[in-house]
């Protein structure tokens, strides 16, 4: 525990990491009430730390998660509860901008396995307390890995990418976004992830994935292949915006 509690402290003295995000519906089945971030901490190229932050009907749920040596050491979960204030009408409201710690836990970790917990207050109502964390938090730092690592191809992406060939279709890639356009009116809007050079884009209307390998891409060119359609040419894109 000792050894723990030392690492959680050198973490938390890191004053230069790199931060990386996720989108509120990587990380959410469905929208939060009052806002949702998840941000990703990295040091010397590697994870460690995880903020999540969930702003429920009655309560901001913030969970972060410690890792060493790429394996989760640490989960601090709180239930902060809006504190309650009058409206000009004399009507009793939330007050968003306040809160207080109603019910926290800590979690502490050694190889996957929960090794000891520490619980204080009462869960906000309607809130029920998250117990496991292990799953969920690889699977976070998958995706933030994934971020960090093909983080300046994200990069290169971002903005407005005109069809060579077929000059009234173009694409417009915000962060992990891309939103597909044709004639000026809106057609698709696809989730991406890029895993060795290729361009993984996938809608949850229709639950198929899209691959295209990234032939090249500069600032002003991008070139793709289909990977879906064995004899498919090169498709050129100009970046425009």
């Amino acid at each position: 525990m000792a050894a723990i509690r030392d690492q959680i402290e050198i973490i938390d003295s890191y004053m230069e990491s790199d931060v990386f995000f996720l989108d509120p519906e990587e990380f959410l089945d469905q929208i939060a009430d009052h806002g949702a971030e998840l941000n990703g901490y990295y040091e010397h190229e590697r994870l460690k730390k995880i903020i999540r932050k969930i702003g429920m009907p009655n309560a901001m749920v913030i969970t972060v998660f410690y890792f060493w040596n790429d394996q989760l050491i640490h989960v601090n979960y709180k239930q902060r509860q809006y504190m309650e204030t009058k409206n000009a009408d004399g009507l009793v409201i939330m007050d968003y901008s306040n809160a207080f710690t109603k019910y926290e836990s800590q979690h502490f970790f050694d190889k996957g396995k929960e090794i000891y917990k520490v619980v204080s207050g009462n869960a906000v109502k309607n809130i029920k307390p998250e117990e496991t964390f292990v799953s969920y938090s690889l699977r976070m730092k998958a995706l933030l890995d994934n971020k960090f690592k093909n983080r300046n191809t994200y990069e290169a992406l971002q903005g407005k990418w005109v069809n060579v060939q077929f000059p009234d279709e173009h694409m417009i890639f915000d962060e992990t976004i891309r939103f597909n356009f044709r004639d000026g009116k809106f057609l698709k809007r696809l989730k991406v992830k890029i895993k060795d050079d290729v361009m993984y884009c996938s809608s949850p209307k229709d639950q198929y994935i899209y691959r295209y390998e990234i032939e090249s891409l500069n600032a002003v060119e991008l070139v793709v292949k289909d990977l879906q359609d064995a004899s498919a040419s090169l498709v050129f894109y100009k970046k425009v915006e």
